[in-house]
C-alpha cells in the first residue's frame, strides 16, 4: 500500500478511538508524521485528563531510560496516558534500540508515539519488528512523488466530501507541490468554502489560494506546447507585473522539466500510455497532451531550446549578459522558443 493508504487507515483507527500501545512514525515526509501525532494528542485524552496524563518529550533532551520510565507510569483518573517523543532522529540508532524490550511488551495503559523525521529507521535493526510484535503501528512516511501529488490532493478533498478534478488538482500541485503540508492545508481551506458534495473550481482556487486560473505556469506550458505565442506572451506579461509570486528561476526550472519531458516523448514514441506516464512521471490523464505538444517541437528544436534556457538562466544571474529585466528575459526566451 502507498503511504497515503497507510496514513488513511491509521487516521481512521485513531478517530474511531482504537489506539495502539505504540506508534512508530518515521520517514522523509514530515507531514504525515505530524498529522498522526497531532491527531493522537488531541483525541486520545479528554481536555481535563491531559494535565496529569500527557507527556511530550524531545529527543535532544530525553534518553531511553526517561522514555521507558515515563511509559511505565500508571494513568491518573483516566483510562490511558499519552507519551509523545518528538525529534527521535536525534538519537543514535543504538539508543533507539534500547527501547526494544519495552516495545516488545508495552504497557497497555500507555500510548507511546515515536516521531522519527527526515529519514527512516534502519529496517535491518529490530526496532520495527519489536513495535509490530507488541501490537503497535508503523507508518513509513515516504516522500510523495510529483506525479502522485494531484491524486493525493484529490483524496484529501474526497475525505472532506468535496470533489477536486484532475486539472484543478494539477494546478495546485504545480504551484504548491514542494511543500506538502502547505498544499494539503490549501485544499482543506478550499473545502471549508465549498459546500459538502460540491466541486472545488478554478474560481475557488483563484479567489482563496491566489493562483490565477489563466496566468500560471501550467497554462504557460500549455500555451507553449500548442504554439500559442500570443497567449504565452500574455502570461509572461502577467508574470513580469508580479515577479514576487512568479519568480523567473522557478519558471525556468518548470520549463526545463517540461521540455525535457517533451524530448522523452520522442524517445518513447509508440509505447503504451501507462508506460509513458510512468516514464514521464505524470498522471496518465495528461499523456495525450504531452504527445500532442511534442509533435510541435522536433528533437533538434528541443536541444536548441535547452540552450536558450541555460543562456536565460545565466543572464538572469548577471552572467553572460547584463542581468536584464526578468520579465523582458522571459519574453525574449519565449520568442526564441516559439520561432
Amino acid at each position: 500500500m502507498s503511504v497515503l493508504d497507510d496514513y488513511k487507515k491509521l487516521m481512521l483507527e485513531v478517530r474511531a478511538g482504537a489506539f495502539r500501545p505504540v506508534y512508530l512514525l518515521h520517514g522523509e515526509e514530515s507531514f504525515f508524521i505530524d498529522r498522526v501525532a497531532d491527531e493522537i494528542e488531541h483525541l486520545a485524552l479528554a481536555d481535563h485528563e491531559r494535565d496529569f496524563n500527557q507527556t511530550i518529550l524531545y529527543g535532544r533532551d530525553a534518553n531511553p531510560d526517561v522514555v521507558k520510565d515515563t511509559c511505565l507510569r500508571y494513568p491518573m483518573m483516566a483510562d490511558r496516558q499519552v507519551v509523545i517523543v518528538r525529534e527521535l532522529q536525534n538519537w543514535r540508532i543504538d539508543e533507539v534500540e534500547k527501547l526494544e524490550p519495552y516495545l516488545n511488551k508495552p504497557t497497555p495503559t500507555t500510548v507511546l508515539v515515536l516521531c522519527y523525521k527526515h529519514k527512516k529507521v534502519d529496517g535491518r535493526k529490530g526496532v520495527i519488528k519489536a513495535v509490530q510484535k507488541g501490537g503497535g503501528a508503523v507508518l513509513s512516511s515516504d516522500k510523495v512523488k510529483e506525479d502522485k501529488l494531484p491524486e493525493l490532493l484529490m483524496g484529501v478533498a474526497k475525505s472532506q466530501k468535496r470533489r477536486l478534478a484532475q486539472l484543478e488538482a494539477q494546478l495546485l500541485a504545480t504551484h504548491l507541490g514542494s511543500d506538502l503540508a502547505k498544499a494539503v492545508k490549501e485544499v482543506e481551506k478550499l473545502c471549508l468554502v465549498t459546500e459538502e458534495g460540491g466541486a472545488i473550481s478554478s474560481d475557488h482556487i483563484q479567489r482563496f489560494v491566489g493562483i490565477s486560473k489563466e496566468y500560471n505556469v501550467f497554462e504557460l506550458q500549455n500555451a507553449i506546447g500548442m504554439r500559442n505565442a500570443a497567449k504565452a506572451q500574455q502570461i509572461a506579461a502577467h508574470f513580469a507585473a508580479d515577479p514576487k509570486d512568479n519568480p523567473l528561476p522557478v519558471t525556468l526550472g518548470f520549463l526545463n522539466t517540461y521540455f525535457s519531458k517533451l524530448a522523452m516523448v520522442h524517445t518513447l514514441n509508440g509505447r503504451p500510455p501507462q508506460e509513458m506516464a510512468s516514464a514521464l512521471k505524470v498522471n496518465p490523464f495528461f499523456v495525450k497532451d504531452y504527445v500532442a505538444q511534442a509533435r510541435n517541437y522536433s528533437l533538434g528544436k528541443l536541444v536548441e531550446i535547452q540552450r536558450h534556457l541555460r543562456q536565460c538562466d545565466l543572464r538572469s544571474k548577471g552572467l553572460g549578459g547584463d542581468g536584464g529585466d526578468h520579465g523582458e528575459l522571459l519574453r525574449e526566451l519565449l520568442a526564441k522558443v516559439m520561432t
